[in-house]
């Protein structure tokens, strides 16, 4: 008996101990938490506390409330009137930049009051909580200018969020904010690696350009000869073959031919076990574009419910990697809906090249013999999580994300051996 009664005394202790401890309100306490922990907090407590020894105990604990809201009340009133005359402009030193390279940024502080703002800090906008940077002061009607170095970690359009200058001075009590004017935002393209030649396209789904394929055209180094036919330009006339045969023989010569690729980009959020997934799937769209673009080719994005036409040159490339950059964090558009759709299904111009995941893959068929499947594994960006089994051949599998560099410059069989 004894026994039980102490395994019902330890259950019910137990259960108490839960009970106590247990935060039925995770959201109000932690709202008490942060008004605890803060310095305004302490002292409205402290004035709480000073007030109930007045009440209670003797009239000198008036006095000491008092003080203490006089030090609350300058505490807010001191900030506030600090920003009232101060107006702050941002500029970037360029307008497109990418993935970890360093960028100037300049803010202009114009301060129209006949006191200094003391203590300013930037803050938001460039993807930390923590302050972006610190001023001394705004100096009294005066214009100051200062600048920083800001290294944009991860792709995006910048500032993410309206920026703000805040000031807490003298006591740090309450910080008051004011908005900051971006003259220009800064586009963050993904980072670009090295890439492998441009993949065959078979046929003759290519259009004419300036890029050597060996392909029969009219200009270009010659391939071969073959009999005259009407409308052959006289000068291709090879006139010692059409001596030796008593006919007209011409020069077959070699096409300069752009091939064209459509680029289909898996970013449906639900196809990637992490974020680090889709990030290096952008990166890789990206390079792939750069890299093709710059070798000839004409290049064509697709995803979600963006689309680019396949078309070639420099102003093409900035186009796509600044829709690239502004991919939102979300987006749940199935990589099935994407092929669906009439730009995918109805592409038959040259090759088309799927980046996706081995989740984004799963139920999916090989449909055409001018697709190619770039699949990234998951486990290369969770050690935790469970690939699926792929149905597709891949074309290229990322298996590391340390390889993805040597991947995207050998690793499919064009790269391996040559065009």
């Amino acid at each position: 008996m004894s026994d039980l009664a102490s395994t019902k005394s330890n259950s019910v202790s137990r259960w108490l101990q839960t009970i106590s401890t247990y935060d039925f309100c995770p959201e109000f306490s932690a709202k008490v938490r942060r008004f605890l922990y803060h310095p305004f907090g302490v002292l409205m407590l402290a004035a709480l506390a000073a007030l109930a020894c007045g009440l209670f105990l003797h009239a000198q604990g008036f006095i000491l409330c008092g003080g203490i809201l006089a030090v609350i009340l300058l505490g807010v009133i001191w900030p506030w009137l600090a920003m009232r005359g101060v107006v702050a402009h941002l500029a970037f030193d360029r307008q497109r930049t990418s993935e970890s390279d360093a960028v100037e940024v300049r803010l202009t502080l114009h301060n129209r009051l006949p006191w200094s703002a003391w203590g300013i800090a930037v803050r938001d906008g460039f993807g930390d909580d923590q302050p972006v940077a610190g001023i001394a002061s705004a100096p009294r009607r005066r214009t100051a200018l200062c600048r920083w170095t800001f290294q944009p970690l991860r792709r995006g359009v910048y500032p993410l969020i309206t920026p703000r200058i805040t000031t807490g001075f003298p006591f740090g009590l309450w910080d008051n904010a004011r908005s900051v004017t971006v003259d220009t935002p800064l586009i963050v393209w993904p980072m670009t690696l090295p890439v492998g030649p441009v993949p065959l396209v078979s046929g003759n789904r290519q259009v004419e350009g300036n890029v050597s394929r060996n392909k029969v055209g009219s200009n270009g180094d010659v391939l071969g000869v073959r009999p005259y036919r009407r409308g052959d330009s006289p000068r291709r006339i090879h006139w010692a073959q059409s001596a030796r045969h008593d006919r007209l023989i011409v020069c077959e010569l070699q096409s300069n031919a752009r091939p064209v690729i459509q680029l289909v980009l898996d970013a449906d959020s639900r196809s990637h076990v992490t974020n680090d997934s889709r990030e290096w799937a952008i990166r890789i769209v990206a390079s792939l574009a750069k890299g093709w673009l710059q070798s000839g080719a004409m290049i064509g994005v697709t995803w979600g419910d963006v689309e680019f036409e396949a078309s070639s040159g420099l102003p093409h490339l900035h186009r796509i990697l600044d829709a690239l950059a502004a991919i939102p964090d979300q987006s749940n558009k199935p990589l099935a809906d994407v092929l669906a759709c009439p730009k995918c299904r109805g592409f038959r111009d040259g090759l088309q090249v799927i980046v996706t995941t081995d989740i984004g893959i799963t139920n999916m068929d090989h449909r055409s013999d001018e697709q190619r499947w770039i699949v990234l594994q998951s486990k290369a960006f969770d050690d935790n999580a469970l690939s699926p089994l792929i149905t597709v051949q891949p074309w290229l599998l990322i298996d590391s994300i340390e390889r993805i560099p040597t991947l995207l410059q050998g690793g499919w069989r064009e790269a391996q051996h040559g065009s």
